[in-house]
């Protein structure tokens, strides 16, 4: 198959991901926040509603950043342009990495946000 095809459907997995996830997260999130800022809930409110903004624009960033228009000259398939294991590596790396970057986040926000609850 063709190196986009493959570079494609990484992109559209990506955005699977985050169109998956950030809701779950959020479902669960909301009584996570409610029991931290049970003094002041609308601050909870509000944590709940700027970390959904960090989320998405976390996801859409990594995307960015690494799209790719052209195949890489490490991939080996500037010839034939047909998706090599080298590419294939790559792009489960991409995968692997937003999911590294946000359990990292998630698991800082979790310590976190008990500090901020006892602040605000």
């Amino acid at each position: 198959m063709p190196w986009w095809i493959l570079e494609v459907g990484t992109n559209v997995a990506l955005l699977a991901i985050a169109l998956w996830l950030g809701p779950f997260i959020k479902r669960f999130g909301r009584a996570y926040a409610a029991d931290v800022f049970h003094d002041n809930p609308l601050t909870g409110k509000s944590y709940i509603v700027l970390t959904d903004i960090v989320y998405y624009l976390i996801f859409a960033a990594y995307i960015l950043f690494s799209l790719h228009v052209a195949p890489q000259r490490d991939w080996d398939n500037d010839i034939s342009a047909l998706v090599t294991a080298k590419q294939v590596t790559f792009e489960l790396g991409r995968l692997g990495g937003i999911l590294l970057i946000i359990g990292i986040l998630h698991g800082l926000n979790i310590v976190l946000m008990p500090l901020l609850g006892r602040i605000f």
